[in-house]
């Protein structure tokens, strides 16, 4: 096979993170540039938001400017985090078509986590496939990956934990107070674990890569050889940081439905507002979680938000069209299964970690269920 090219990056910022492989993305899938891989890592922390959350209500927005902690919107799902110098990240870019991408993104993650699995089995540590994207050590995260397709490309984006800092990663999320704070410290306790953990020591970041890329070489039966971005990669990749460093971008989601961040208003999971006229919001927990806030004016969907840390292909997932094609239907199973099914055929959408039932059923909660509070 062709060679792939080897891209190390270093310490880089977050604005660079989370747009590196957008800018790659268009060269790889037009094969102007070989199938890549890149390790990089953040210098410094920053807090990491999925494309389809709402950054002001996963992350402790006060805290954050207070420390200095830039907030950033990735294009790829997944829940909000704080990434720091405590982990090593990665990134997989091959052409659409290429081994490994033709069963679908579950297949295209089981392909390309096998070398990462297999480097951490080079440092003894026995970690295996947890959901869909993931890996994990007897159920504590130690892995945790995103995956979609742009511009003709497949891209795998991912981190090796090679150390944790539970305190600081738990105070830049949001929660309701400090009691629960500490329960979700505990919770991210039992459910991360890194290198340093497992192996009782913390390894060289170098030691770390080369395995990775000795690794990669094993499994794809290719070469992996240190190459360098070219001019046009390194143009889209400063027009794409300074781009989405705006607040327009960080915070699009927020912005989307100000009619649902009024005073008194946003912060109610259910609101009577007027007869007839309800507002409610509703988690629902299926493999990801999926955020409905919906504005009801009888028994019709006057406005929608969808939002959540569950992953579609394409990544955007056209769920403002979505929004927009949910106004004026009744709320009704059979109604609202016909615009959602209709979306999903319309814009080739895929949903990942929620299904289509888990979506129709929550959007029909929104509108109907109980616990409306008198206006």
């Amino acid at each position: 096979m062709a060679p792939w090219r080897w891209l190390d990056l270093g310490a880089v910022d977050g604005p660079t993170m989370v747009n590196l492989f957008v800018a790659l993305a268009p060269s790889v899938g037009s094969a102007a540039s070989p199938p890549t891989a890149v390790v990089l890592h953040p210098s410094v922390p920053f807090a990491n938001v999925g494309f389809h959350q709402e950054a002001e209500r996963e992350i402790d927005l006060d805290h954050c400017r207070k420390q200095g902690i830039p907030v950033v919107r990735r294009v790829v799902g997944g829940g909000a985090i704080l990434d720091g110098p405590w982990e090593q990240d990665y990134m997989l870019l091959v052409p659409a078509g290429a081994p490994g991408t033709q069963g679908g993104i579950e297949a295209f993650y089981e392909h390309y986590l096998e070398p990462v699995r297999s480097t951490l089995l080079r440092f003894g540590v026995a970690a295996e496939r947890s959901g869909v994207n993931d890996l994990a050590v007897h159920g504590r995260k130690i892995s945790a990956n995103g995956a979609l397709l742009l511009d003709g490309c497949w891209v795998l984006v991912g981190d090796i934990l090679l150390d944790l800092d539970l305190p600081a990663m738990s105070r830049a999320l949001r929660v309701p107070d400090e009691k629960f704070r500490g329960k979700l410290s505990e919770g991210m306790e039992n459910w991360l674990t890194s290198l340093r953990q497992e192996t009782g020591q913390l390894p060289p970041r170098e030691q770390v890569c080369r395995l990775l890329r000795n690794e990669l070489e094993r499994h794809l039966g290719s070469s992996v050889v240190p190459g360098a971005l070219s001019p046009e990669e390194r143009d889209r990749l400063e027009r794409l940081r300074r781009e989405r460093s705006e607040d327009a971008w960080t915070f699009q989601k927020d912005s989307s439905h100000p009619a649902f961040r009024t005073e008194g208003v946003g912060n109610p999971r259910a609101v009577k507002i007027a007869h007839g006229v309800s507002l409610r919001r509703v988690d629902h927990k299926a493999g990801k979680l999926l955020r409905i806030t919906l504005l009801s004016r009888e028994g019709r969907i006057e406005e929608v938000e969808i939002s959540g840390d569950f992953f579609t292909q394409p990544f955007a997932g056209h769920l403002g069209e979505l929004e927009r094609a949910l106004i004026g239907t009744r709320v009704d199973p059979e109604a609202i299964e016909s615009v959602v099914s209709g979306w999903e055929r319309t814009y080739q959408v895929k949903l990942i970690g929620i299904g289509r039932a888990d979506l129709v059923s929550t959007i029909v909660e929104a509108g109907t269920g109980p616990g409306l509070a008198p206006s």
